[in-house]
């Protein structure tokens, strides 16, 4: 008997398509936060209110404790935020923003599809934000499925954590993520070199988190924390404090220049085919 004729899925604008690409990548991703969701919440009944651990911890150096995010340890909070939102998570989360960024417009480069993208009757500027909006999107699921998971997870361990204040943590943490990801979005509308946005993306993202942190310890780099995107979302603490409207606006702001730079610079710049 024939097989039915698989026909390939129809798809009706460029973030339909930048979003099929990527769909299978996506969903691996998200499976791999919910996991360590379930990871981290699995080992939480033998932390709480464990009187050695607290002691552990605080026999560590302050400058180490405040690093890493490590505050109160035992406590629903000061777990996620030691064990989940300190670094891991938003780092995860950079890390697969920059990787789909990088590869929307320098990855159609170098794949020589871009020359058949551009024969639609379509500008240059809708590519790169429908493009882009693709990116925001599914680095939303992706952090939505960590945020759904530890919700869930945590009423299921007994993790005293509010609603808000999670949301908050997982809201920056999609946030700053998106930030990187649009700035190796950016560098390959710019240069046409998939490589060189990963690169320059995942330098920028590793500066930015060690000014943060490092500012913690060296009394020098404090007044240079603010320009870090890292401490806008991570260094105000939103498991502590929950939404911090002004740093969020300027998260938020860097996300617009960046787009607009790629914008302008693939409208600029000549293609390679």
């Amino acid at each position: 008997m024939r097989s039915p004729d698989r026909r390939p899925a129809e798809l009706h604008s460029v973030f339909e398509r930048s979003f099929h690409e990527e769909r299978r990548a996506l969903l691996g991703w998200a499976a791999g936060l919910v996991a360590l969701a379930v990871t981290m919440l699995a080992m939480y009944p033998t932390i709480r209110g464990n009187q050695q651990f607290s002691q552990l911890f605080e026999s560590y150096p302050k400058a180490f404790r405040s690093m890493f995010g490590i505050s109160d340890y035992t406590s629903g909070p000061g777990y996620l935020r030691a064990e989940v939102f300190s670094l891991t998570a938003p780092l995860l989360l950079s890390i697969f923003a920059i990787l789909w960024g990088s590869d929307l417009v320098a990855g159609e480069e170098q794949r020589m599809t871009i020359d058949v993208l551009m024969a639609n009757p379509i500008s240059r500027s809708r590519v790169v934000l429908e493009k882009c909006a693709a990116l925001v999107i599914g680095t939303a699921i992706a952090a939505g499925s960590l945020w759904l998971a530890l919700l869930v997870g945590a009423r299921a361990v007994h993790l005293d954590v509010g609603v808000a204040e999670l949301s908050a943590a997982a809201f920056a943490s999609w946030l700053v993520a998106t930030v990187f990801g649009t700035i190796a979005m950016a560098i390959g509308a710019a240069t046409g070199r998939r490589g060189v946005a990963r690169g320059i993306g995942a330098l920028v993202a590793v500066t930015a988190y060690l000014l943060s942190s490092l500012a913690e310890i060296v009394r020098w780099l404090q007044h240079l924390r603010p320009i870090s995107p890292w401490y806008h979302a991570i260094g105000v603490d939103p498991l502590a404090n929950g939404f911090q409207p002004v740093h969020l606006l300027v998260l938020g702001g860097i996300v617009i220049v960046t787009v607009l730079l790629a914008v302008v610079s693939f409208d600029r710049r000549d293609l390679g085919t």
